[in-house]
């Protein structure tokens, strides 16, 4: 512990100034073939191999059979008691169509299409949705019948900036791979730096050095989870040079450790190769965000080691699970299926949410219930992080069951000339490098699209490649999640903005998909896809029945008609489910009713949005950008978020629509009142689901009520957003009043 503060004291008494290095002075480290040879292996068919061996409990090595197998798979139980839910609630969609096909008023009929065909688009994401329940399977591996020659890896860590992305949290991350239970020999770690950042090349410089200590220190204990930050936290109770100098090196060294048995640690046990790259970077010259730096990273390091495999995780998602990349290697080398897996996926967990999980951002609906169901379509899409790769399928070529791929070590390997391997290197960052070359079109991480990962994995899916959801019971990786509504809900509006730019891209599940993806896979990925359009038929649901209510507009059956009971047994169906899903997954009644509100603000706000970034760039007036949440915590801002206080603060834009609907829906419950105080509810029957819809939105929103009105604190709504939001929602009401 005493020698990590001392290399963050080290970091932390330096204040270089972060800055863009463009030419070639950031250059990256590299060796091996060059990337017209790789660019041609990916195109080479491999003849049909041998299985691979395997070795026993007690060491015997033996031919791998059917029996030998690396992991096992079964499917969720109860799916009898799913499939009569399924069919009982198909039967009351279908049943509320006929309703609202049948029951057309003459009066208000625009009304009426405008919530019928919101309830259609409610119904139509359900559909989609159960794609991911209607076969869940886990997977068991078993990593004690890896065969001791163990395939080599490569891991890729992006960062982009330094005042968003802490260096301390990278090098906090970086350490923690590093301490994988793995042969060193076998990896490669390679870290892009998008920020070209002074202070991160330093950090990255004092954790090669920490790791001579640190790696020894985690076989010794079997220190988990490895990260020093974390484990030398207050929350893991059960565990108990010169600026000049660092200028010369910050010039001349960029291989920090070169993995060839001559950097070694205190032990004297040899340390994995790492590699510092800063990619060049010239206005006028796409540089594709994240996706232009794993495929740096991805040519880099077909030069240096060319690992079969490669991860990459997130700079802020650090290793939990020193075993967990031995899993991963089960899939790819099990003798019956391995030869098919393109990529393994593991969850993103997170650190630090509160107990209920006040922003939802603990995933926990997707990578805890979700994914498992798409296990049973050809595996789950590649979520950015966390993913472990076959070079090959990464790399573009396209699987052909009649040829399967043996998982071959092509890793270069002896004495290595690092003069020479930087000059190469340099050549494969330039800005211009990819200029008539395949990249991101046919080869690596898919580019034109702000969710790449998505829009990647649907492309491997699509060219044969299956993927394996891999969630071991101790968590592989754990990073930070917003804590702040305003980050929770651009994070959203970036993924649900890519999202719909896969839908309307050549890759569309709907037609691309049709003969190369499961109908699973299809419903899987339409879900996702298609979320930015959630908000279309909320808005209708948020607006239109509370303004018809306050103008007496019925847009429901009445209480007494026996149509109202489909309408009724829907709702509260839908939500016993969704409630029932969560509690079985470890959740919370209290986490469920916080994602419901998050669901709702998402899609009036992140979604809403999502659809007028896309219509603006289809005309030519913005572009769709990268938005990087900020790891950054306030610690006055932390103590709220674990009281599970909502935070606004900041007079973000992204907050009017929904605070607007808020206030217009508890407006119109207000003015509908004194009518049933006057006439009793049994007049006002035929606006009895309108009543209800308007006071679910006002219960679900009294943490907007009280940051608009009550709160005092830094964390309140900021006064110009609750301005705009009641005069908005008055010019709504008042004009309404002229349409209805």
């Amino acid at each position: 512990m005493i020698l990590w503060e001392a290399h963050r004291s080290e970091l932390l008494t330096h204040s270089f100034p972060p800055r863009a290095i463009r030419g070639t002075n950031f250059a990256s480290v590299a060796r091996g073939m060059d990337d017209e040879v790789l660019q041609e292996s990916c195109r080479v068919p491999i003849n049909n191999s041998s299985l691979p061996t395997t070795t026993t409990s007690r060491g015997r090595k033996m031919a791998a059979t059917i029996t030998d197998r690396l992991f096992t798979t079964r499917i969720a139980s109860g799916r009898l008691l799913y499939k009569l839910y399924f069919i009982a609630f198909i039967a009351g969609i279908f049943s509320l169509c006929y309703y609202r096909l049948t029951h057309i008023p003459s009066d208000h009929p625009i009304l009426w299409l405008l919530v019928s065909l919101a309830e259609f688009w409610f119904a139509a994401t359900w559909v989609f949705q159960q794609g991911f329940r209607w076969a869940p399977t886990f997977h068991v591996t078993y990593p004690d019948r890896l065969p001791s020659n163990l395939p080599p890896v490569d891991l890729f860590v992006c960062t982009a900036d330094p005042d968003r992305e802490p260096p301390m949290l990278v090098a906090d991350t970086l350490l923690s791979l590093m301490a994988y239970d793995y042969d060193a020999n076998k990896l490669a770690f390679y870290l892009s730096d998008d920020g070209g950042s002074e202070l991160t090349f330093h950090a990255i410089y004092q954790a090669s050095l920490f790791a001579k200590h640190w790696l020894p220190f985690c076989r010794k204990y079997k220190v988990e989870p490895p990260a020093p930050q974390a484990y030398f936290s207050a929350e893991n109770m059960d565990v108990g040079g010169g600026c000049q100098s660092f200028r010369r090196d910050y010039d001349l060294v960029k291989v920090l450790l070169q993995g060839n048995g001559k950097d070694v640690d205190v032990e004297g046990k040899p340390m994995p190769t790492l590699v510092y790259v800063s990619r060049e970077k010239r206005s006028g010259h796409p540089h594709h965000y994240k996706a232009g730096a794993l495929n740096a990273l991805n040519r880099v390091s077909s030069l240096m080691s060319n690992a079969p495999l490669i991860l990459n995780v997130d700079c802020d998602m650090h290793s939990n699970n020193s075993q967990a990349l031995r899993d991963a290697v089960c899939f790819f080398l099990d003798p019956k299926e391995g030869h098919r897996i393109g990529y393994v996926q593991f969850p993103q967990s997170f650190n630090g949410v509160t107990k209920n999980d006040l922003y939802a951002n603990g995933v926990k609906r997707i990578y805890e219930i979700e994914f498992f169901g798409t296990n049973a379509h050809n595996g789950p899409m590649y979520a950015g992080t966390g993913s472990v790769h076959r070079r090959e399928s990464l790399n573009g070529r396209k699987f052909d069951p009649n040829f399967p791929i043996k998982l071959e070590d092509k890793s270069v390997k002896g004495s290595k000339n690092w003069t020479e391997l930087e000059e190469k290197a340099k050549e494969l960052i330039r800005c211009d490098y990819e200029m008539g070359k395949p990249w991101g079109k046919e080869m690596g991480v898919m580019y034109g699209c702000a969710v790449e990962d998505v829009f990647s994995g649907l492309v491997f899916h699509s060219r044969g490649w299956q993927s394996v959801f891999c969630s071991p019971e101790r968590k592989a990786y754990l990073g930070l999640a917003p804590v702040n509504t305003n980050d929770t809900l651009i994070q959203h509006k970036r993924w649900s903005t890519g999202s719909l730019e896969i839908f309307l891209s050549d890759y569309c599940p709907w037609t691309h998909g049709v003969g190369r993806l499961k109908l699973g896979q299809i419903m899987c990925y339409s879900f996702y896809t298609l979320w930015a359009l959630w908000c279309l038929p909320m808005l209708c649901y948020a607006l239109i029945p509370p303004l018809a209510m306050a103008n007496g507009i019925s847009l429901f059956p009445q209480v007494t008609d026996p149509w109202f009971k489909v309408f009724a047994s829907l709702g509260i169906a839908s939500h016993i489910f969704s409630l029932g899903e969560l509690m079985w997954a470890k959740g919370t009644i209290k986490m469920w009713w916080n994602e419901t509100r998050m669901w709702m603000m998402k899609g009036s706000s992140s979604y809403l949005f999502s659809v007028i970034v896309i219509i603006l760039k289809s005309v030519g007036i913005s572009e769709t950008g990268f938005e990087i949440t900020s790891k950054v915590i306030n610690q006055e801002a932390l103590k709220r978020y674990n009281q599970e206080i909502m935070e606004f603060a900041v007079p973000s834009p992204m907050f009017i629509p929904t605070t607007t609907l808020s206030l217009l829906n508890l407006y119109c419950l207000l003015q509908t009142t004194p009518k049933i105080l006057e006439v009793g509810l049994g007049g006002l029957d035929h606006l009895a689901l309108q009543l209800i819809i308007s006071g679910y939105i006002s219960i679900i929103s009294m943490p907007l009520y009280e940051a608009l009105f009550l709160r005092k604190d830094k964390g309140r709504m900021p006064t110009s957003v609750t301005t705009y939001s009641i005069t908005l929602a008055f010019l709504v009401f008042y004009l309404s009043s002229f349409v209805m």
